[in-house]
């Protein structure tokens, strides 16, 4: 009995599952689309874009391509001194030697209101100082030099030396005078190495040779000559004396 109820069970299901559609088997779900976002065009400036566009306006403009600070500073007594570039540098950027105390914005400020030159990426150099030694005392060390390089918003090319000024400087003059003054101060055997300023006509010049005289003769000598002449300069202040006081 049991059996012929699943048999039926089972064939009504597969009739009824047979003549179902697919309308009935979920029901009609409208799905809708969404569209991609467009990125917007108008992002916002990072901060370096801000710098930047605020430096072109500045030297649009003419004025200072940075703020300005409100202490005023006259007659300053640092020293600024320009170099010549080296073989890295090219016209857009210039050399300067600078006191310890300067720091990259005091140039800034410094080549501005003093020149009128626009200073970007400054970069600086402290150079150590070099053991010299001057003469028989002991060594000592210099003090360091304080270097900064800048960009430049136009180019600057150093002249080339005139050639018919080195007459007129007489650099010629001074560098023989270096020399014998290096000269001049050898020490130890080096004193009786030939001279090479001015041609070795100032000396040092070479030792000369001398007759062999032994110790103890040329000892005997010396008090001799001692002698007469300790004779002799007491008979001139007898002369002296006699005659002031008319014996």
């Amino acid at each position: 009995m049991p059996r012929l109820i699943n048999q039926l069970l089972a064939k009504t299901v597969f009739s009824s599952s047979a003549k179902r559609s697919l309308a009935t088997v979920s029901p009609k779900t409208i799905t809708t689309t969404k569209k991609p976002e467009q990125p917007s065009t108008t992002k916002n400036p990072t901060f370096p874009q801000k710098i930047y566009t605020l430096i072109q306006k500045s030297i649009a403009k003419g004025e200072a391509h940075f703020k300005v600070g409100g202490k005023k500073l006259y007659f300053p007594t640092a020293r600024v001194v320009l170099l010549r570039p080296n073989a890295k540098h090219t016209p857009y950027q210039a050399k300067f030697i600078v006191p310890k105390s300067f720091n990259k914005m005091d140039l800034r400020d410094y080549l501005y209101h003093l020149y009128g030159i626009r200073a970007f990426k400054i970069t600086t150099q402290l150079i150590a100082g070099k053991y010299t030694r001057e003469g028989a005392i002991a060594r000592y060390r210099t003090p360091q030099i304080k270097k900064m390089t800048v960009d430049l918003l136009e180019p600057f090319i150093w002249p080339e030396e005139p050639e018919n000024k080195k007459e007129e400087f007489n650099i010629k003059f001074m560098e023989e005078m270096r020399l014998y003054g290096e000269e001049s101060r050898r020490i130890g055997s080096d004193r009786f190495k030939p001279g090479k300023a001015f041609d070795g006509e100032l000396g040092p010049y070479p030792h000369k040779p001398e007759p062999f005289v032994p110790k103890f003769l040329k000892k005997n000598l010396i008090n001799e000559r001692n002698k007469d002449q300790a004779k002799i300069d007491r008979a001139d202040n007898e002369k002296l004396v006699s005659k002031y006081l008319d014996l």
